[in-house]
């Protein structure tokens, strides 16, 4: 009796994904809910789980792009448990005992809570873990770990004994030079973020505005509050918050930049549901933030905080990711002085924050004066917002921060 291995339905939106990780091997036994492999759809990665007991038969390998639907392995019922595990167990004839002695203290310093997929990746290539960063979850090292170190270390220290060519990359090398080109398959959230932002570029009249806020206010506000703040509510006072409930009373004012064409109509909403751009080793996601307007800065800073956390640890969800009637980019995290971003479909503007910097600006008396200033960048749809509101929306969202009372009392 054999169960198949089936890639299950994630998501209406989602048809296909990669294997990014097996954590299983071929021939191990599992148990039922036992997690079989991770699945990277161009949304966020899901775990595939064991549905009976028995001996695993891996049909299709890491990197593989599969459907819905596709089989993918199965689970087999032939062997007993005991048998099963000690077919795993059965050692090479040709490793002779220094040999065994070598590869434990190889990798002695390897952590346990390592995937298998790691695990044979690291004894493929004879790598040592003392150092490797790892990057992932609880100290856990990824895949990508792994194949950072292997591409970057060409030196004749390296860790790396005789590396052989992984299935998934190629490799061309320049005869006698060293110089090495690597090509390796895009991810499955980096072709779909390449899809997106093709079709925004196309299917949108992307226009940018820009503006710059004086940053004094909020500055003084979060020096004054930010000890109190975090000591009550256990997250950072960051400018996040005030950037969101700025964009609310903007959006409540101009309401077309909180709405979206849909084919001949334009489709309008009455709350603000905010995506919140986040870099990740897998790429860009946008968790949303719902309901902005009901949220008080402290719920704000609280939303953020997890989410972050969730993307540190490769856990945002496809609910997470859905929906969204305006997204906010925080370019100044990186040091970006300026950008225009891209729109977000099927929504029609995006708020790019900037780094503070020290500037000098003249004052209505006359007076030149240092300030911590910020440039703000509206980049919107030009066939549904016109100039004259995306300058008004952007202008309001200046007037709340450098007046953070507005705020409070809703002017």
């Amino acid at each position: 009796m054999t169960t198949e291995i089936k890639i299950p339905s994630v998501g209406e939106s989602i048809q296909e994904g990669m294997i990014e990780a097996w954590h299983k091997n071929n021939g191990d036994w599992v148990e039922v809910d036992d997690v079989l492999l991770e699945l990277e759809t161009d949304k966020a990665t899901v775990e595939v789980v064991a549905e009976s007991a028995g001996v695993l038969e891996i049909a299709k390998e890491e990197g593989s792009v599969v459907k819905v639907g596709e089989l993918v392995g199965i689970i087999s019922q032939k062997n007993k448990r005991p048998e099963a595990i000690k077919q795993q167990e059965i050692k090479s004839p040709d490793n002779s005992t220094e040999e065994k002695k070598h590869q434990k203290e190889l990798f002695s310093h390897q952590k346990e809570n390592n995937g298998p997929a790691v695990r044979r990746l690291l004894e493929e290539n004879q790598v040592d873990t003392a150092n490797i960063p790892a990057t992932g979850l609880n100290n856990r090292i990824t895949k990508n770990d792994v194949l950072q170190v292997l591409s970057a270390d060409s030196s004749p220290s390296s860790q790396a004994i005789e590396k052989p060519q992984l299935e998934h990359q190629k490799e061309n090398k320049v005869a006698d030079t060293g110089r090495l080109s690597t090509r390796t398959p895009m991810s499955m959230i980096r072709r779909r973020i390449s899809e997106r932002l093709l079709a925004a570029q196309s299917e949108s009249a992307i226009l940018t505005t820009f503006n710059e806020v004086d940053m004094t206010a909020i500055n003084e506000m979060r020096a004054k509050y930010k000890e109190h703040f975090h000591k009550r509510y256990q997250v950072k006072l960051g400018f996040m918050g005030f950037f969101l409930k700025a964009s609310v009373a903007a959006l409540e004012e101009y309401t077309l930049v909180n709405s979206y064409i849909e084919k001949h109509e334009i489709v309008s909403h009455n709350y603000c549901d905010i995506g919140v751009a986040v870099s990740t080793e897998k790429g860009l996601m946008v968790p949303i933030i719902r309901n902005v307007e009901k949220l008080s800065i402290v719920q704000i800073e609280e939303q953020i905080t997890l989410f972050s956390e969730k993307a540190r640890n490769n856990k945002i969800t496809l609910d997470d990711l859905k929906g969204g009637t305006f997204t906010v980019s925080n370019g100044g995290i990186f040091g970006s002085l300026m950008s225009t971003p891209i729109l977000n479909p099927p929504q029609s503007a995006i708020l790019g924050m900037h780094k503070v910097q020290m500037r000098p600006v003249v004052s209505p008396e006359g007076a030149i004066e240092a300030k911590p200033m910020m440039y703000l960048a509206l980049s919107y749809d030009h066939r549904i917002i016109d100039g004259k509101e995306a300058v008004g929306f952007l202008k309001k969202i200046k007037e709340c921060l450098e007046d953070p009372c507005r705020l409070i009392i809703g002017v």
